[in-house]
């Protein structure tokens, strides 16, 4: 059968018709060899010569994965340009995904990348920091978790770092963890005495009285439930 450019254009118009009706999205409308929806071809997100977000993402966590295979000059040379990246990436989203790249390399690079990265202008950003100085362990890594734990201004970034002193094990986190005890958010008060207890090996329940005497180096005494003990009970 031959369609006549007369017959041809009503069928067009009504498949252009059905189409916004039914809903069009990720579908391809032919007559014949000729695409009509959508117009000038299928629609994609892709752009030539531009690696789309997800793939990056993708990418970002298998360089993680090879940290461990890698040599110490592979290590040097992949942390440099994840941290040129770093510096130069303007979503927060791959920022986060290049801070925890960046963590299992143990590198000058990497270190100075990620003493930038708990600076970031964006919060989760600095929380993925956090998390990755928490990974790393040793003296530099108590030394900035501490200082984020006191100068931060988001309640969610310093909670992420009181956490990750825990993780670091490292008894000079006790005097910032100790300073914690004395914010009067309940959840800052509850993850303090967590990562006390991760960082001393003690348990004195969730006592905070108790755990201030014993940052202050004086015997624990049972102090009266206060608000924050009950709310502990209750969750």
């Amino acid at each position: 059968m031959n369609d006549s450019p007369g017959k041809s254009f009503p069928t067009v118009i009504l498949c252009l018709v059905l189409a916004s009706v039914v809903g069009c999205a990720g579908k391809t409308y032919r007559i014949g060899k000729m695409t009509i929806w959508p117009i000038g071809g299928p629609i994609t997100d892709e752009v030539p010569g531009v690696t789309p977000p997800q793939e990056r993402i993708r990418q970002l966590r298998e360089v993680a994965k090879a940290a461990l295979s890698a040599t110490p000059e592979e290590q040097e040379k992949t942390s440099a340009e994840l941290a040129g990246q770093y510096a130069s990436e303007e979503d927060p989203l791959i920022r986060i995904e290049l801070v925890r790249a960046v963590a299992p390399y143990r590198t000058t690079s990497a270190d100075m990348m990620l003493h930038k990265a708990v600076a970031d202008s964006d919060s989760d950003v600095r929380r993925a920091a956090c998390d990755a100085w928490g990974q790393r362990g040793g003296k530099d890594a108590t030394t900035v978790l501490s200082e984020t734990l006191g100068r931060d201004s988001d309640l969610d970034v310093r909670l992420a770092a009181a956490r990750a002193l825990g993780e670091t094990r490292d008894s000079a986190a006790v005097a910032a963890l100790g300073l914690a005890l004395d914010d009067p958010d309940p959840a800052m008060q509850f993850r303090a005495v967590s990562s006390l207890q991760q960082v001393t090996g003690n348990d004195l329940g969730n006592d905070v009285g108790a755990w201030r005497q014993y940052v202050k180096g004086e015997v624990p005494q049972s102090q009266p439930p206060t608000i924050v003990q009950r709310w502990f009970h209750w969750f």
